[in-house]
């Protein structure tokens, strides 16, 4: 248990530092009450609830500076790699020489990399916001998170624990999900409403098959079948400790598909009436009754011949 807390400390640490700059800061009730923090009014606060602890993770939308800083630091890649392709061209270069005296063959000549081939972080992950399961804000009969990031646009990523680094798990949202605005200085409060508000019983995933299917033959041999947890109503609500915090209950909107960055689980958030829904596996704004234009998506996995 030690060595999980240890862990679950370094990924968060890991998500809050890298690159050098702010991803998620959690923040502690006994610090807000103590003064030793305050609210800043550069950065936004995203504030998370439900019954017990949980984790998961948010994807800030790419603005101008994020491309502008993805694309200095592309640039420092390809520079660092052209001076070792330099070197390592030079000693091939030896090699080949070599070889064509000796009437043998030489070794195959190293490719000149380019801004395409060089390998950074992409842009939709410069501004991730991780929370729990440890750093909880307040406990008790409902338990919150609080996390410190930069103002913008959240993309829900799903349950998902990990990343900057480190082994992630969990199951993204890369199929489907939804988006809310943080504003600076104000805590926008998302309250259980990621948990309470999809319809999970009508979009059956692998994991709800896989109940339903050990629930039939359950109920074939005369036994009880076992339920997922209770449903839930959308309980919104901010902490008395913050109540001099503005605040403002989070809107969310449909967003299309996601990158599954971290080679994890895939899913989509289940249907969510009047915000939410599926033409197929294309996701609908239901506000508008649009379909939402999604980017061509990159896997991870290695195709089999």
């Amino acid at each position: 248990m030690k060595i999980i807390r240890t862990l679950i400390a370094a990924a968060l640490a890991a998500t809050c530092l890298a690159g050098g700059a702010l991803r998620a800061e959690p923040v502690e009730e006994k610090n807000v009450v103590s003064g030793k923090t305050t609210l800043d009014p550069a950065k936004g606060y995203i504030l998370v609830s439900g019954p017990a602890r949980q984790f998961g993770m948010f994807l800030r939308v790419p603005d101008d500076s994020t491309f502008a800083t993805w694309e200095k630091d592309r640039q420092k890649a390809l520079d660092k790699a052209l001076r070792a392709y330099k070197t390592e061209h030079a000693n091939w270069q030896v090699l080949a020489n070599n070889a064509k005296a000796d009437h043998s063959k030489p070794p195959a000549e190293p490719v000149k990399p380019t801004l395409e081939s060089v390998q950074v972080d992409p842009p939709e992950l410069r501004d991730v916001a991780a929370f729990g399961p440890q750093f909880v804000y307040t406990k008790g009969e409902t338990v919150t998170y609080l996390q410190a990031v930069k103002p913008g646009t959240y993309r829900w990523y799903g349950n998902v624990i990990g990343g900057a680094g480190l082994p992630a798990g969990g199951t993204c949202m890369c199929m489907g999900t939804v988006q809310f605005e943080v504003k600076a200085g104000v805590v926008t409060d998302t309250g259980n409403w990621l948990q309470s508000a999809p319809h999970s019983g009508e979009d059956m995933d692998v994991a709800r098959l896989a109940l339903k299917e050990a629930n039939d033959k359950r109920v074939a041999a005369g036994k009880e079948p076992r339920l997922p947890l209770p449903p839930s109503e959308p309980r919104f609500g901010v902490p008395a400790s913050l109540k001099d915090w503005p605040s403002v209950q989070a809107e969310f909107h449909a967003s299309g598909k996601l990158n599954n960055y971290y080679g994890i689980f895939i899913s989509r958030l289940s249907p969510v009436p009047g915000v939410l829904g599926y033409h197929r596996d294309t996701p609908v704004d239901l506000r508008t009754g649009q379909e939402i234009e999604s980017p061509t998506l990159v896997s991870r996995a290695r195709i089999k011949k």
